[in-house]
């Protein structure tokens, strides 16, 4: 993204943006742990997103390839298990 000559960028040196709601690898780590450590072997998302202080959404969006490629399934509403 290119800003206008006088206006502030909104990337950080890094190349991040400040408003960014995205899952980092760190955090796809502790989804993962989260995962496997979970009581039953249940994960509730709400108490992942908020675990991982992170958007319902982006917990989501993992929680979607996983199953889509097989890996994990839907138990309940908002909850989900490794197959």
């Amino acid at each position: 993204m290119y800003a206008m000559a006088g206006s502030p960028s909104p990337l950080t040196s890094a190349g991040s943006c400040h408003n960014d709601s995205s899952l980092g690898n760190n955090n796809n780590n502790m989804y993962v742990n989260l995962l496997k450590h979970a009581e039953d072997g249940i994960l509730d998302l709400n108490m992942a997103a908020e675990t991982l202080e992170v958007q319902k959404r982006r917990i989501y969006d993992i929680t979607n390839v996983l199953e889509g490629i097989g890996l994990t399934e839907k138990n309940l509403e908002n909850k989900i298990r490794w197959k």
